[in-house]
């Protein structure tokens, strides 16, 4: 019975051990959800500012603005580098929800290691008070039978 209890202060460790990890792995989740809810806000204020130069360039063709050429010109980069800002914030968003993905992942892996040690635990602890229970049975008895009481009485 000495190995079930080794047994079982081995499943306490692994216990700690696992809730650890857990613990460490919700700390990564929580920090990538609040990583990526900063580069979707980003992005989100890019995006409006895009749609800004985009209206007001679109305002612009409605009434029939005649540019000359270096304005037509300066539309044009503005209208790029508002595009280019655009897709440069679309990357960190990317790869924000790649690691949350990831994060969350290794969380769900975590949370049922964690079940697994406990419910294993559980079980050893199970036995081991069937066993101890088996054993006092028995002392009992054997106590009973010494003391000259025969079985049953």
């Amino acid at each position: 019975m000495q190995d079930e209890w080794r047994k079982l202060r081995q499943l306490d460790a692994a216990s700690r051990l696992r809730a650890m990890q857990r613990e460490k792995a919700e700390l990564a989740y929580n920090r990538s959800r609040r990583e990526l809810a900063q580069a979707e806000r980003l992005l989100s204020e890019e995006q409006v500012r895009y749609d800004s130069v985009q209206s007001g360039f679109e305002v612009l063709g409605r009434i029939g603005a005649k540019l000359d050429p270096s304005q037509h010109e300066q539309r044009l980069l503005a209208q790029t580098a508002a595009f280019q800002r655009l897709e440069a914030a679309h990357q960190p968003v990317a790869e924000a929800r790649r690691l949350s993905h990831s994060a969350m992942t290794q969380l769900l892996k975590c949370k049922v290691n964690e079940d697994l040690i406990g419910k294993a635990k559980d079980r050893v602890q199970v036995l081991l008070d069937k066993a101890v229970r088996e054993h006092e049975a028995i002392d009992i008895f054997d106590a009973q039978q010494t003391q000259g009481m025969g079985h049953g009485r």
